[in-house]
């Protein structure tokens, strides 16, 4: 009665969890990572060892020059800015006076012909004192209903981090594009352009 009881709520427990959770879970294992290459600037670029969810990790040694990383990573109303990429478009949503928590639009203006531009809306949290989470809230969340354009794809799936660990900061990334495309092409691009704003959170990091 009492094995019956156990499985049943670990049954439950695993329901409970969200798929974006289960995203943010794996990004905690110290294991599996395969490494790839380093970056002219000295990034070292993983990949998780599991095709399903192709996550990235980014790792990079700090000096005393980047000191408001987390400030930087927080200040959503300059993304715009700290951003190089103006395919972005991001606006903070106000759903919540907690300032450890901010919930983040981002349109996503797509150059391919054919295929829709992308928006998500992702929670911004702080899960302790040296990390910084995001995940992707699920496109019937109620938050969307203002952004309801049937010519925009929403993307729910997908979560990252952000953590300075012994003067290294880590960065995880996995968003599932929703894109019929080969995987090899699009892991290239999503590794191209998390890399790309890992630099510019470092670059605005720096000189302010």
């Amino acid at each position: 009665m009492r094995s019956s009881f156990l499985i049943i709520l670990l049954i439950c427990i695993a329901f409970s969890k969200s798929e974006n959770d289960i995203i943010l879970s794996n990004m905690s294992n110290e294991k599996n990572w395969i490494y790839k290459y380093e970056t002219s600037d000295n990034i070292s670029v993983y990949k998780l060892d599991n095709d399903s969810i192709p996550i990235i990790k980014l790792s990079k040694e700090l000096d005393s020059s980047y000191n408001s990383i987390f400030q930087t990573i927080l200040s959503i109303e300059k993304y715009d800015s700290i951003i190089s990429n103006k395919s972005f478009s991001t606006k903070q949503i106000n759903k919540n006076n907690n300032s450890d928590t901010v919930y983040v639009y981002q349109k996503i203006t797509n150059i391919i012909p054919f295929i829709k531009n992308r928006q998500i809306i992702f929670k911004l949290f702080k899960s302790s004192d040296n990390r910084l989470s995001w995940k992707l809230l699920k496109s019937s969340d109620n938050l969307f209903e203002e952004f309801s354009d049937k010519s925009i794809k929403t993307l729910d799936s997908g979560a990252g981090s952000w953590e300075i660990i012994d003067d290294k900061l880590i960065h995880y990334y996995y968003v599932d594009p929703k894109l019929n495309l080969p995987g090899f092409i699009i892991n290239r691009a999503a590794e191209k352009s998390v890399i790309n704003i890992f630099k510019d959170v470092l670059k605005f990091s720096q000189s302010n």
